[in-house]
């Protein structure tokens, strides 16, 4: 696990700096192939048929972001201890931010790929393609990151502007610059936290740019999906919040 270390300059503010500790679990992308039930960036989701595959308001499919199988992941008490998630959003050119999500909960899955859609069925769609913000389909390893605050939330400067000098508010807001991928922790936003994130909220995806799988939203932009801890509690992945922002 990745120890957050507080800097010397910072220790006498070390108690207020670890209450906003959190469990992160940091993705790394490999251009591998992935069975159906793995976590995974693009490529085809765990699908038993094809009428399971989401469409949006217009009939068209939707595309597939990501899916994580809730046991790769450690120390996030928040989530539920097995099963799926699967991201999907609009396919436009605007990577549907302005449309409805669709975050699917798969509880119970089989290991047996005999019973299972192998390849996504809209991929080889050319339209479909072109839309996604990444090049290549990966695979996802995870390492558990202990992490402060982002200083691109808005309660960063709540609990640290007045606490700290302006010397040592700048040292911390660099130290707490919170991009790459990940589930759990805190999220980076590129312009400003537009959703307003806190205490009550939990970090279910972010992905951020990236070399090996070509990830990139915008212009040098990442994406966001966010839900209220009393929604993920009870399994309503319905609350969802999706953001993407770009330079």
């Amino acid at each position: 696990m990745i120890k957050y270390e507080i800097p010397e300059t910072l220790k006498e503010h070390e108690n207020i700096i670890k209450r906003t500790f959190r469990y992160s679990n940091e993705i790394i992308f490999k251009c591998e192939e992935t069975k159906p039930w793995e976590s995974k960036l693009g490529g085809c989701p765990y699908l038993k048929n094809i009428e399971e595959y989401p469409v949006d308001e217009e009939g068209e499919p939707m595309l597939f972001l990501a899916q994580i199988n809730l046991s790769d992941l450690e120390k996030l008490d928040d989530l539920p201890q097995k099963g799926l998630l699967q991201f999907f959003v609009v396919n436009d050119d605007m990577f549907g931010l302005e449309s409805p999500i669709v975050v699917k909960y798969i509880e119970d899955y089989e290991e047996n790929e005999a019973q299972l859609i192998k390849e996504n069925p809209y991929e080889d769609n050319e339209g479909y393609k072109q839309s996604l913000p990444f090049s290549n389909n990966g695979k996802m390893y995870f390492e558990t990151r202990e992490m402060p605050i982002s200083s691109s939330l808005e309660l960063f400067e709540t609990l640290f502007k007045d606490e700290l000098s302006e010397e040592e508010y700048e040292k911390l807001s660099r130290d707490c610059y919170s991009c790459n991928s990940r589930v759990g922790g805190y999220p980076y936003f590129v312009q400003h936290d537009c959703l307003g994130f806190d205490d009550e909220d939990f970090l279910l995806l972010q992905l951020d740019i990236d070399d090996e799988c070509g990830i990139m939203f915008g212009d040098s932009g990442n994406c966001v999906f966010s839900i209220p801890k009393d929604a993920l509690k009870n399994k309503d992945f319905s609350k969802v919040i999706y953001d993407w922002q770009c330079c």
